[in-house]
């Protein structure tokens, strides 16, 4: 959690009634913790509006506009209860107020439960309701037989404020990037991250994220599910497409596709020909 107010004592305050269940960083103004959000990347954030240097209200801009950041949630905090500075927080990419003086379980509870809708917007946005969380956009992505994008699928937002759009923004140019490549076994996280403009770090957190895998572990999956789909619509044999998908060797893709699917790619084919 990153907490930013220009009150040291309210920075304390808040992690003296949240720290035994996150880790808090904390920033005296908007612009220290702009800086603090893109390098720690952290699951939320709570920000005061009036402070020094940069408000919280250009942070919140700021941030949800940053490719990096724009997943987090961010609670503002206000002294003001005008309905006003509330709709244009909320313009600014808020997902949440909490007015001082404030209750620490309401804090607690408000931000607990917009980390629990942040990981419904992301189960829906992976594939629905009743999906396996394993079952990811990434593998509705690479079963289609085409490179069409998969559209976000977002819940109604008059029960889950959130703004998925950069996200899936991302995650398509991520694809783009990655396909392109896709053949090349040699291809690592450090040229992804490189490629999307983003360090190690940040790069492995942004996608860790949006698809609960690691980027090594999406890569792979990515390629079974490419794998997978050639093997049911192509006639290439089971090396080739293990080179085309990006394997070392056609045992390695073989092993690896026994691991994920059941069975090996032959027993596909052989299922699939009865």
């Amino acid at each position: 959690m990153l907490v930013i107010d220009d009150n040291a004592d309210m920075r304390n305050l808040i992690e003296s009634v949240l720290g035994e269940e996150y880790q808090i960083y904390q920033a005296a103004d908007g612009r220290e913790g702009l800086a603090k959000a893109v390098r720690f990347v952290p699951d939320i954030i709570i920000s005061d509006i009036m402070m020094p240097v940069m408000d919280g209200l250009e942070f919140c801009r700021r941030v949800k506009s940053e490719v990096t950041t724009s997943h987090i949630p961010v609670v503002m905090l206000t002294a003001c209860a005008q309905d006003e500075q509330r709709v244009e927080g909320y313009d600014c990419g808020a997902d949440g107020y909490i007015s001082k003086p404030f209750s620490g379980e309401v804090l607690r509870a408000r931000c607990r439960n917009l980390l629990d809708n942040r990981k419904l917007i992301r189960n829906l946005w992976q594939g629905g309701e009743g999906v396996a969380p394993s079952h990811t956009i990434a593998e509705q992505q690479a079963e289609r037989p085409d490179d069409t994008p998969v559209k976000s699928q977002k819940p109604d937002k008059t029960e889950i404020v959130g703004n998925t759009d950069p996200d899936n923004e991302f995650y398509n140019r991520f694809l783009a990037v990655f396909r392109q490549e896709m053949s090349d076994p040699n291809l690592n996280v450090e040229q992804l991250a490189a490629a999307m403009g983003l360090g190690h770090s940040q790069f492995y957190r942004k996608i860790k994220a949006l698809t609960n895998y690691s980027p090594v572990e999406l890569m792979r999956q990515l390629r079974l599910r490419r794998g997978q789909h050639l093997l049911k619509t192509s006639t290439k044999t089971v090396s080739e497409i293990a080179y085309e998908v990006g394997f070392s060797s056609p045992a390695y893709f073989t092993k690896c596709y026994r691991t994920v699917f059941g069975e090996t790619p032959s027993e596909l084919r052989d299922r699939l020909a009865l």
